[in-house]
């Protein structure tokens, strides 16, 4: 290895030091805390991918807590990165773009959150990576390795499942391999789909995936009436009118493209989402789509907006430190509430970042683009993987166009980390 290249990898792994000695065990949210309770239990939440869940709850029953499992996931990014470096045997700005990488937020802070997203997007960066890994030295433990890591990243975030037909792509195009393309797709499908549907059958049996189905169209006819109070909801008001006069009465002042935090907490929301008659949910969002499809679309656009652009830094949660989780849960699983010194510290740290370029999805994707074009012309062994990871990551932001929810920052941090695992395996090169 050359001295740039032990160098850039030096920086790495004291980033690596540095990230996990701030972090540790982990930043653990609501959702972090009950799924580490899941994982525990054994009896997976219907609301979330049981796959998380069982992760944490196999490295806490080595460690009780989530040590491992930060130690696991962020060595999925670490190791990727390491695995690029050696990928290009030359000299190049490496260092520097490695010496970026771990100064930002986005590795610092966000790396030591116990969050699904995290750890798709560092499952997807060392999956594509494998498959570049493979495309120079042709080892099929590098597919095996490639198929397991993205079967695994679809396997945390539903949406993430269009990484797949990507990497297969990216593996079939530079030999014209389509019979190995198509068995890598069939193989990723088949595990990710085999491992959700034999951890599903030990949930605790509720209708989370269905709710949250209802929830988001629910959404969707909230926004649409927040800038059309008086717009017909006829198959609503037909098998439901109470509700359809709730809906109609709160959301004006309940939606916002945001996020459905203040219309899903509202109690009456609730309860009539609860009591709606099957499938009435589903008919009227369909009669909106299909009936009104220019307003449902300036809705969609509004949500997917505040996803891409995240406006506000308090409500898209820019940051996250400390732990937070319903009080018995926490002393059950032995853990405290709160932020401790370093906590504050790394939340300060990122603060310094939120009125930067560093923080902004749009500009991320920009980069995204500009290597995409960069590897597909340079087309050396590795970079129709690495164009791929980042075409993988530029469709998978796009899917939040129909299902965005919120627009917490982490949503989209695949993308920002794509680009970056693509700049360094981009400067890999002689200057």
């Amino acid at each position: 290895m050359t001295a740039a290249r032990r160098t850039a990898a030096g920086i790495l792994v004291l980033g690596f030091g540095v990230m996990l000695a701030i972090n540790a065990p982990g930043q653990l949210s609501y959702d972090s805390v009950e799924q580490l309770a899941d994982g525990r239990s054994g009896a997976y939440n219907s609301w979330h991918p049981p796959l998380m869940a069982w992760l944490l709850g196999l490295f806490d029953a080595v460690l009780p807590g989530t040590l491992l499992f930060l130690v696991f996931q962020s060595l999925l990014l670490l190791g990727a990165l390491l695995a690029l470096l050696w990928l290009k045997p030359r000299n190049g700005w490496t260092a520097l773009v490695a010496l970026a990488i771990v100064l930002t937020p986005q590795w610092l802070m966000f790396q030591g959150q116990i969050w699904k997203d995290m750890l798709c997007a560092n499952a997807a960066i060392a999956g594509f990576t494998a498959l570049a890994v493979f495309a120079k030295d042709g080892r099929r433990r590098w597919l095996v390795a490639a198929a397991l890591l993205l079967a695994l990243a679809a396997g945390v975030r539903q949406n993430a499942v269009v990484l797949l037909p990507v990497a297969a792509a990216a593996l079939a195009l530079p030999r014209k391999r389509w019979l190995l393309g198509f068995g890598f797709l069939a193989v990723t499908v088949i595990l990710g789909l085999g491992t959700s549907l034999w951890l599903v059958s030990r949930s605790d049996g509720g209708d989370g995936a269905s709710a949250q189905i209802r929830l988001g169209q629910a959404y969707d006819l909230a926004g649409v009436l927040a800038r059309d109070p008086a717009l017909p909801l006829p198959s609503l008001a037909a098998e439901d009118p109470e509700f359809e006069k709730v809906l109609r009465e709160k959301s004006p002042a309940l939606y916002t493209p945001l996020r459905n935090d203040p219309f899903a907490a509202d109690a009456a929301i609730n309860h009539g989402l609860s009591d709606a008659p099957d499938g009435a949910m589903g008919r009227a969002w369909k009669g909106l789509v299909t009936g009104h499809p220019l307003l449902y679309l300036r809705v969609r656009l509004a949500a997917f907006g505040a996803v891409l652009t995240t406006p506000d830094t308090a409500v898209c949660h820019y940051s996250h430190t400390g732990i937070q989780g319903p009080p018995e849960l926490l002393r059950r699983l032995g853990l405290t509430a709160g932020m401790r010194p370093q906590d504050r510290t790394l939340d300060r740290y990122s603060h310094l970042f939120f009125a930067t370029p560093v923080y902004s999805h749009i500009l991320w994707g920009l980069l995204a683009l500009v290597l995409l074009v960069l590897l597909l012309r340079r087309g050396e062994p590795g970079d129709v993987a690495i164009a791929g990871l980042l075409a993988g990551a530029l469709v998978f932001t796009v899917t939040f166009a129909a299902v965005s929810l919120a627009c917490d920052y982490r949503y989209l941090i695949l993308l920002d980390l794509a680009a970056m695992a693509a700049a360094l395996h981009w400067t890999a090169r002689k200057v």
